[in-house]
């Protein structure tokens, strides 16, 4: 608590809690946070994904429908499956008009419910690369897409 707390009250029972900012667990702390994201980064690029471009995509929601998505249980996971599925079928559309067939993609991402001033933002972030895997022979490989368009 020497470090900081906020104040959090249920608007039904009127309880409150103080949560701690220096926490090392709790989602609130901004210190914590940044170097969780910074320690995942880290991993992710020298342990999990492959060496190829990427492209960041990121998915939110107009103010009267965030309130919907986050009280209908699924219903903001539901809509993301669909948002990554059109992004990967629109990969896989632009690569068959170079030629390319048979490529997949893939997907990293990350829910955040707060914007920057802490207000309730549901938005996911997803890191998807810029190209497509195409298996062969050999192995698998990477055949690039140029960057998408408005068309």
């Amino acid at each position: 608590m020497a470090h900081g707390f906020a104040r959090v009250r249920c608007e039904s029972c009127k309880d409150e809690l103080l949560v701690a900012f220096s926490c090392k667990g709790r989602g609130v702390c901004p210190s914590c946070n940044a170097k969780r994201a910074q320690v995942t980064a880290v991993h992710l690029v020298e342990r999990v994904l492959p060496h190829v471009p990427y492209r960041q995509w990121t998915l939110s929601f107009p103010h009267r429908v965030r309130w919907v998505l986050l009280k209908e249980k699924g219903l903001l996971s539901d809509v993301f499956a669909l948002f990554l599925r059109a992004v990967f079928a629109l990969q896989r559309r632009r690569a068959r008009r170079q030629g390319v067939r048979g490529g997949q993609t893939g997907a990293v991402s990350f829910l955040q419910f707060f914007g920057s001033a802490l207000q309730v933002t549901p938005h996911y972030h997803a890191l998807v690369p810029d190209g497509v895997f195409v298996p062969g022979e050999g192995g698998v490989r990477f055949d690039a897409l140029p960057p998408p368009t408005r068309n």
